[in-house]
């Protein structure tokens, strides 16, 4: 264990990230969860992280070891017999089991869809995996580097909405609204369809306040899309796509249009089978809040403030992100603030454009990017 959690594996990959200026060292001996990561946090700046040459003095060390299963119940049985155990938060309502010893931390790491087991061990200023060479394995290193720059960007007082984003002539317009509302269709919808144009990301967008406005900040989660949006975009070669996380099995649900299984695409997939650049932070210019239904008619026009305010008090996660549990990683922080309150980000928004939206097909799309362009100029 003690050699596990202090000594880097031979033949290991080391390279530094920033994450919002703070550095991280990162050990693989895995070319696959190199690449992830490469792939996840592309292009740099995605939830403020780059890469850097060199971090003399790094605030966290991040090695990510690949063993047996075997190896892996053996160590979390070892551990069980000599240290305390307890429980901890992994994601939002998702408990498992930890291991409190004098020397270090050990948790379970298990995907709440899956039977594959990990561990993870914490000791100062050095977080170790151990995992099982799997493509679920591989994603362990991603999803601990964006846990920690989540944890960041919360602590340093970023304000979190649950939210799409597309960049229009240089400004970021937030997509907002409830889950099944349709923000990734209209986001990257409209990034396909007007000039100069962008996709930001998919499902929570950070905001700092810069001078008088706001910056918006990419998380990089994958686009999760179905079938029925991708018809309302009028996407029709998607069969040939080889993407990495794979199609929806055939009994899935992906083929409705309100379907719960989805395609995923990352980043790079996004740009690559949907052609549109991928823009990782851009100063907000507006906010879109969105209606997907094959039912309704086509509409876009000014939201009132009010119906903006009650939309975002129930999609901001700010406080209390559905995504993360608490802090079990002890991330580092050197600098704390509250985030902008909602009250203060609406007074802003009545300076810029708020609209609504409601779309049904590939030609109201095609009309809502003509209309949106007129509506924003004004």
């Amino acid at each position: 264990m003690s050699e596990l959690a202090a000594v880097d594996p031979a033949g290991a990959t080391t390279r530094y990230l920033l994450v919002r200026d703070r550095p991280l060292r990162i050990v693989t001996t895995s070319a696959e969860a190199g690449g992830l990561v490469s792939e996840t946090f592309c292009p740099p700046g995605m939830l403020g992280v780059t890469e850097t040459s060199h971090a003399s003095e790094p605030d966290l060390t991040v090695v990510d070891l690949t063993r047996d299963p075997a190896e892996i119940h053996e160590l979390l049985h070892e551990v069980a017999a000599t240290a305390v155990r307890g429980e901890y938060e992994l994601t939002r309502h998702y408990r498992l089991p930890r291991f409190d010893g004098d020397a270090c931390t050990v948790f379970t790491l298990q995907d709440v869809n899956s039977d594959e087991v990990a561990a993870l061990i914490r000791t100062e200023g050095r977080i170790t995996l151990v995992r099982p060479r799997s493509g679920l394995g591989d994603r362990w290193l991603t999803r601990i580097i964006r846990d920690v720059a989540t944890r960041i960007a919360k602590a340093e007082g970023s304000l979190i909405l649950h939210s799409s984003a597309f960049v229009h002539d240089g400004g970021a317009y937030l997509v907002i609204g409830d889950s099944g509302a349709g923000k990734s269709t209209t986001a990257i919808a409209l990034a396909r369809l007007l000039p100069s144009s962008g996709w930001m990301g998919n499902d929570r967008m950070h905001l700092d306040q810069r001078g008088s406005g706001y910056q918006v900040t990419a998380c990089p989660l994958p686009l999760a899309i179905n079938k029925g949006s991708l018809d309302v975009m009028g996407v029709t070669d998607f069969g040939s796509w080889p993407v990495r996380a794979g199609f929806p099995p055939p009994e899935s649900d992906w083929d409705r249009f309100q379907g719960e299984d989805k395609l995923k695409l990352s980043s790079q997939e996004v740009s690559r089978y949907l052609g549109v650049r991928v823009v990782p932070d851009a100063p907000l210019a507006g906010v879109i809040l969105p209606r997907v239904d094959l039912t309704a008619g086509y509409s876009l026009e000014p939201a009132t403030l009010d119906h903006a305010a009650e939309v975002m008090k129930r999609n901001c996660f700010s406080l209390d992100d559905n995504l993360y549990g608490e802090d079990w990683l002890n991330v580092p922080v050197r600098r704390r603030a509250a985030p902008p309150s909602i009250d203060a980000f609406l007074e802003h928004l009545t300076k810029l454009p708020v609209l609504r939206c409601c779309v049904g097909s590939a030609g109201d799309v095609a009309k809502l990017a003509d209309e949106f362009q007129g509506a924003v100029r004004k």
